[in-house]
C-alpha cells in the first residue's frame, strides 16, 4: 500500500472519531426533537472489504443520514382528554369584560354570570383583582339553601335530576343516597338560573351625585332625531350587547370626547352607586334614553339642553370597570334596554 493511501486513510479515520466525540459530547436532548422517538428504517449492507472499509465508512454515514425518521407509537398517548369538571378561579385584569372572560374558557357569558351568586345581574360591573368562580361548563352554580332537595333545585332550573346527579363535578355515589348540606354548592349543567335578564340598568335617584342635584325633572329642552350616531370615534367593541349585558362596551384612550347620540336634554349627569361612575343620561323627548357611563369628566349638567354630536364628557374608568371605555346604552321608554347595534349607522 501507497504512503500516499496510508495517509488518506488515516486522515479519514480522524475525521470519523472526531465527528463520533462530538455526537458523544451532545445531551441527548439535543439529538432528537422532545416527546419524539424516532428510529432509522433499517438497511441491510454487506460487510466491505478491508481495503475499501474507510470509503465505504463514509457512504454509510452519509445514506444512515438521508434516512427517513419513522415516529414510533407513544404507548401512552391519551386517545382524548378528559374534560374538566371542578370550579375553578379566575382574578379579573384590566381591561377584561365578561364576554372575554367566558370566552377564553369556551363558556357562554351568562355563565360567568351564574358561576358567581354575588355578582351583579348586570355583567358590566367588574373590578380588576376580583376573583370569580369558573363553571367547567356552562350552566348554574347552586348553592344549596336549608330544606332544599334535589327534586326542588332541579326543577328550578329546568334541568333532569340525572343530569345534576351524572355531573362528575358534584361528586354524587352511584346510586345513592344523595345528601345536601345547606351552604354547599352544586354545579347544574346546562341550566339557567331563572333570572330575569332585562336589567333595570343604573338607578337615578334624586339627590344623588357629586357634581348635580340629581334627576332632573323639568321641562325638556331639546327633541331627537330617533336617528343616532356613535358616541365615540372609534366603533371597535369590547364587549357586545347580550342578555346580562345590555349596552355595548367601546374602548378608548382617557380623556376621549364623548357625544351625545341624538339630540335631548340631560336628565342625570353625576356620580352612580350602582357601579357606571361618572354618569351621563339623555332623554330625547321620543321615548329614548341614551346612557354614557365610566367617565372621567362630565361636560354637560341635568337640565342642559344638548345636539347631535355635542361632546358631552370624557372617556374614563369610574365606577367598578376594568379600564378606559364607555358603556353606551339606549333605553325604550324607561324599561326596555335596546341593542344600540340595531340603531347605530
Amino acid at each position: 500500500m501507497s504512503l500516499s493511501r496510508v495517509t488518506g486513510h488515516l486522515t479519514v479515520l480522524g475525521i470519523v472519531a472526531v465527528a463520533v466525540l462530538v455526537v458523544r459530547a451532545r445531551p441527548e436532548s439535543a439529538m432528537r426533537p422532545p416527546m419524539v422517538t424516532a428510529r432509522i428504517n433499517a438497511t441491510v449492507v454487506s460487510e466491505p472489504a478491508a481495503e475499501n472499509h474507510f470509503d465505504h465508512l463514509s457512504a454509510l454515514a452519509s445514506r444512515a443520514a438521508n434516512q427517513r425518521l419513522t415516529p414510533l407509537a407513544e404507548s401512552h398517548t391519551a386517545t382524548s382528554i378528559r374534560p374538566p369538571i371542578d370550579l375553578m378561579k379566575y382574578t379579573v385584569q384590566s381591561g377584561d369584560p365578561p364576554s372575554s372572560i367566558a370566552a377564553n374558557f369556551n363558556l357562554r357569558p351568562e355563565t360567568i354570570l351564574w358561576g358567581n351568586p354575588g355578582l351583579s345581574n348586570d355583567a358590566g360591573t367588574l373590578q380588576v383583582g376580583q376573583v370569580l368562580n369558573i363553571l367547567p361548563v356552562d350552566g348554574v352554580l347552586h348553592v344549596v339553601a336549608d330544606g332544599e332537595t334535589l327534586e326542588t333545585i332541579q326543577q328550578a332550573h329546568s334541568v333532569s335530576l340525572d343530569d345534576i346527579v351524572a355531573f362528575a363535578g358534584n361528586h354524587f355515589n352511584s346510586g345513592g343516597p344523595y345528601r345536601l348540606e345547606a351552604g354547599e354548592s352544586l354545579i347544574v349543567p346546562n341550566a339557567q338560573d331563572g333570572t330575569e335578564w332585562q336589567a333595570p340598568g343604573p338607578r337615578v335617584v334624586a339627590g344623588q351625585g357629586r357634581y348635580s342635584p340629581g334627576y332632573y325633572k323639568g321641562p325638556l329642552a331639546n327633541t331627537g332625531t330617533s336617528q343616532f350616531i356613535w358616541p365615540t370615534p372609534g366603533k371597535t367593541l369590547s364587549q357586545d350587547y347580550w342578555a346580562g349585558h345590555p349596552a355595548i362596551d367601546i374602548p378608548l384612550p382617557l380623556g376621549t370626547p364623548i357625544v351625545a347620540a341624538d339630540s335631548g336634554t340631560v336628565i342625570f349627569s353625576g356620580w352612580d352607586n350602582t357601579g357606571y361612575g361618572n354618569l351621563i343620561i339623555v332623554d330625547h323627548g321620543n321615548g329614548y334614553w341614551t346612557y354614557y357611563a365610566h367617565n372621567s369628566e362630565l361636560l354637560a349638567q341635568a337640565g342642559d339642553g344638548v345636539t347631535q354630536g355635542q361632546t358631552i364628557a370624557l372617556a374614563g374608568s369610574t365606577g367598578r370597570s376594568t379600564g378606559s371605555h364607555l358603556d353606551f346604552r339606549i333605553r325604550l321608554n324607561g324599561t326596555t334596554f335596546l341593542n344600540p347595534l340595531d340603531y347605530l349607522p
